[in-house]
């Protein structure tokens, strides 16, 4: 196999992005592209992150491969890429090594063990959300910034009239508050049902870090029901699903 990506950055950011929720992961490419679908350590939150066959320069992928990876020694490399870089990715003969060649004005080479981590796939969680909706990439992770001072988690709540997160604790109470029709900032708004839910701030945080603050980020959730997250970096998609955070009592 080898596959070649032209401009670093959109693969510099997913593994950025990806390597800050997961340990290790495990691409599979086959006849759509590249993609990869892990949890975090403590299966409080799920990634599905996928690369089209179309945004690759060159793809010559036969059958399907399986490249599991550390993140953090991926990250390494990937740190190190210039944004302009073409990526070339292929696996030794062998299939023990995964080999990435950063070409720009040199070839520079690295390469990194293949992990046997099982080759399972696992299922998207099936979920009906009531309320969904579309913010700016910057106003929601600046609101998730903000919220950060006054506790470890935000409370997110979402009517006809708009969207609202909240965070408080002992130091005082943080509120943003999103109006449909009147801040520029909400893109999209659909409520069948108030829904309204609490979810940790750490976890937000790392999702969207990455994303491009004039993208949209879409947010789907009920009442007391996990949060799906998702977002693209140029021709790259990031799902994300994260657990609530159930109020004791």
């Amino acid at each position: 196999m080898k596959v070649v990506f032209e401009g670093a950055d959109v693969l510099k950011k997913s593994v950025k992005a990806l390597s800050a929720l997961i340990d290790e992961g495990e691409f599979i490419f086959d006849d759509e592209g590249m993609r990869l679908r892990a949890t975090d350590p403590s299966k409080i939150a799920m990634v599905d992150f996928t690369l089209p066959k179309h945004a690759f320069k060159e793809y010559d992928v036969e059958g399907t491969v399986r490249v599991g990876l550390n993140m953090s020694d991926l990250q390494n490399i990937f740190k190190r890429a210039k944004a302009a870089e073409t990526v070339e990715m292929s696996v030794s003969e062998d299939g023990s090594r995964f080999i990435i060649e950063l070409v720009g004005r040199a070839r520079r080479r690295f390469t990194l063990p293949v992990l046997d981590l099982g080759g399972i796939d696992l299922p998207l969680p099936k979920i009906t959300f009531s309320a969904s909706l579309k913010v700016l990439a910057d106003v929601f992770a600046s609101a998730l910034s903000d919220a950060s001072a006054f506790s470890t988690h935000v409370t997110m709540e979402a009517t006809n009239d708009g969207f609202t997160m909240r965070a408080s604790g002992s130091k005082g109470e943080y509120v943003l508050e999103l109006k449909k029709d009147v801040h520029d900032a909400l893109l999209d708004l659909l409520v069948t049902e108030e829904a309204r839910a609490s979810y940790p701030l750490d976890y937000l945080e790392d999702m969207v870090s990455q994303a491009n603050k004039t993208a949209a980020i879409s947010l789907s959730f009920s009442t007391d029901a996990p949060l799906k997250l998702s977002y693209a970096i140029g021709d790259a998609n990031f799902v994300y699903f994260l657990a609530p955070r159930i109020e004791a009592g």
